[in-house]
C-alpha cells in the first residue's frame, strides 16, 4: 500500500524541499495531508510563536474543530521551543501549554518537535508506518505480553513487528511453525506481512547466532544558537 503526501500551498518552500511529498495545493484544513488507501491523516503544524498567537485569537481552536469535522484522523504538531519566540507575558507559555495538554487528552494527539527538519522526519516515518500497516501498534521488544491462551499466538508475537492481529493471521495461514519459517516468502506474497516488517522478520530468521551487534550511532546534538536561527527563519516563512 502506497501513501500520498500533500502539502498546503501556504507552507514555506523549506518544508516542501525536505518533506517527500506528491503534491502541493491549497488544503481546506491542515497543513499536511496523508492519504493511504481508505485512511487519511491531516496535520496542523504550528511553531510555538504562531501557535500562541493562533490560540489567543481563537484561530487554532477553529482549525482543530474543522479538522475534526472533515477527517477521522488528525493531529497538531508544535515546533521549536518557547524560549526561541517572543511572548508578551511569561505566563502565556504556561497557559498555552495547559491548552495543548487538554487538547492532547480530550481532542487529538499533540506532537512536539524541535525543528522543521524533525517535523519532516516524523511525517515521513509516519507515512512508512501507514504503508507498513504498523501504525497504531505499540511494540515492546523485550517483554512479550500474552494476549490469548494459544501458545503459538504468543510465540509469534515475539517476532519483530508482529502484533496480535498479524500473529493470528500467520497462525491461520500456515499449518505449523516449520512451514512458516521455511516458507516465509509466502507471508509477503499473501500480503499477510509486507514491507519493512516482513524484512525485519526475514533478517531475524536468517541472523547468525553470536554475531556482534553494531555499535550505537552517535547522534549529534544541535547547538542552541543553530536552533534559534532556524526558528527565526521559520517565523519569517510563515509570517
Amino acid at each position: 500500500m502506497t501513501c500520498r503526501i500533500t502539502i498546503d500551498s501556504n507552507e514555506g518552500e523549506f518544508l516542501s524541499h525536505i518533506l517527500k511529498h506528491d503534491e502541493k495545493r491549497r488544503l481546506p484544513v491542515g497543513d499536511v495531508l496523508l492519504e493511504c488507501g481508505d485512511k487519511e491523516w491531516v496535520f496542523e503544524r504550528k511553531t510555538w510563536g504562531d501557535g500562541l498567537n493562533a490560540w489567543k485569537s481563537k484561530r487554532l481552536q477553529d482549525q482543530i474543530a474543522r479538522m475534526i469535522e472533515s477527517h477521522d484522523n488528525y493531529a497538531v504538531i508544535v515546533e521549536g521551543k518557547p524560549e526561541d519566540f517572543y511572548a508578551p507575558s511569561p505566563d502565556d507559555w504556561a497557559h498555552f501549554r495547559a491548552f495543548l495538554n487538554r487538547v492532547s487528552v480530550e481532542v487529538c494527539p499533540v506532537v512536539y518537535t524541535d525543528t522543521i527538519t524533525e517535523t519532516a522526519r516524523y511525517i515521513n516515518a509516519f507515512k512508512l508506518r501507514l504503508e507498513d500497516d504498523s501504525q497504531g501498534h505499540f511494540v515492546r521488544p523485550v517483554t512479550a505480553v500474552k494476549s490469548s491462551r494459544n501458545a503459538h499466538h504468543n510465540l509469534l508475537q515475539t517476532l519483530p513487528g508482529i502484533g496480535r492481529e498479524k500473529a493470528k493471521s500467520l497462525y491461520d495461514h500456515f499449518p505449523n511453525l516449520k512451514s512458516l519459517f521455511g516458507n516465509w516468502d509466502d507471508a509477503k506474497s499473501s500480503k499477510i506481512v509486507v514491507g519493512k516488517t516482513w524484512a525485519k522478520v526475514e533478517a531475524f530468521i536468517n541472523k547468525e547466532w553470536g554475531t556482534t551487534p553494531k555499535k550505537p550511532e552517535v547522534i549529534r546534538q544541535r547547538m542552541k544558537s543553530e536552533t534559534t536561527q532556524r526558528s527565526l527563519e521559520w517565523w519569517e516563512e510563515i509570517a
